[in-house]
């Protein structure tokens, strides 16, 4: 009578289950830098998306307005008469009427006012509601009312252009406030001197259009006090580049709000004629910020 032997299955020893894992760990290693590369990338063209987005409304506004640049309405000292208005009109005029605002009107979704890279407001440690290369700026740190990114923080986050709702706004990208409707200087401002100064009326004084910076990756949600310097006495460099510093920065320093790595060494930029690009943070003082701006690279930035 014959014995039947049935073979018995062999598990994996344990040198090969170390063998497998090491041969994942190893699969990983290689794969995950090209993967967070791809994350980083496809949050780039996001956010370009949004800058596109912001600048179509933005020559959609000023054709519907014959070219005439919108004010700036950033408080009730804006705003002519305000003294006989109703709290509710005059809450209307400044939650619209502010460049965050305008676009809504054409539009754009709060959502799109966010870089994917930076939609989550930083913690405030005194900063006044800055954000940084990867935090969005809020206005629930404001200190008086009613102004364009805060009509009352008690209400909460208000991502409408319905002003009765009060509220208070964030975003992550900023407005070049010289793009507002102001009295063009009849002289140049010194390269010493804050490089504030309006282009003036009307989109035709943007020349070229397609060098004027007009929304673009920030910390804050305007400025225009960017010093110009010259290619030997170069505007004074942010601490960091991660947006660090910004809040307390010398007055006329507004330019270290957008002098921050949010996208690789570089920042998303809407143009004037509405187009959107990618921009090195050396070649930011190449763009014209001012009527009278003196294009260089920059040179004197920190390494991170």
């Amino acid at each position: 009578m014959c014995k039947r032997f049935t073979k018995r299955r062999r598990g994996f020893t344990l040198v090969e289950l170390l063998v497998v894992i090491g041969i994942i760990a190893i699969m990983i290693g290689i794969l995950l830098p090209t993967l967070n590369k791809a994350r980083k990338a496809s949050k780039t063209t996001v956010c370009l998306s949004n800058l596109r987005q912001m600048g179509n409304s933005w020559t959609m506004y000023l054709s519907e307005h014959k070219g005439h640049l919108p004010h700036y309405i950033w408080s009730k000292s804006n705003v002519p008469n305000n003294a006989s208005m109703p709290a509710s009109q005059l809450n209307d005029i400044i939650w619209r009427g502010y460049w965050y605002g305008i676009l809504s009107d054409y539009k754009v979704q709060t959502s799109t006012m966010l870089c994917p890279e930076a939609t989550e407001p930083a913690p405030d440690f005194g900063s006044k509601g800055f954000g940084s290369a990867f935090n969005a700026w809020t206005g629930i740190w404001q200190t008086s009312k009613p102004v364009g990114i805060m009509l009352d923080k008690s209400t909460g986050l208000n991502t409408t252009n319905d002003s009765s709702k009060l509220g208070y706004r964030m975003g992550s990208y900023e407005f070049n406030r010289n793009c507002t409707a102001g009295n063009k200087p009849t002289n140049p401002p010194q390269p010493t001197a804050k490089s504030a100064a309006a282009f003036g009326t009307s989109i035709t004084a943007l020349k070229p259009a397609g060098e004027v910076p007009v929304f673009f990756d920030s910390v804050w949600v305007d400025g225009n006090d960017f010093p110009n310097g010259t290619p030997t006495a170069q505007a004074p460099p942010p601490p960091n580049l991660g947006g660090g510093g910004a809040s307390g920065a010398p007055s006329g320093n507004d330019h270290w709000r957008f002098l921050i790595a949010r996208h690789g060494r570089g920042i998303n930029v809407a143009f004037a004629d509405g187009h959107a690009s990618w921009v090195s943070l050396e070649d930011t003082f190449q763009m014209k910020w001012t009527p009278f701006w003196e294009k260089y690279s920059l040179t004197n930035l920190p390494k991170k």
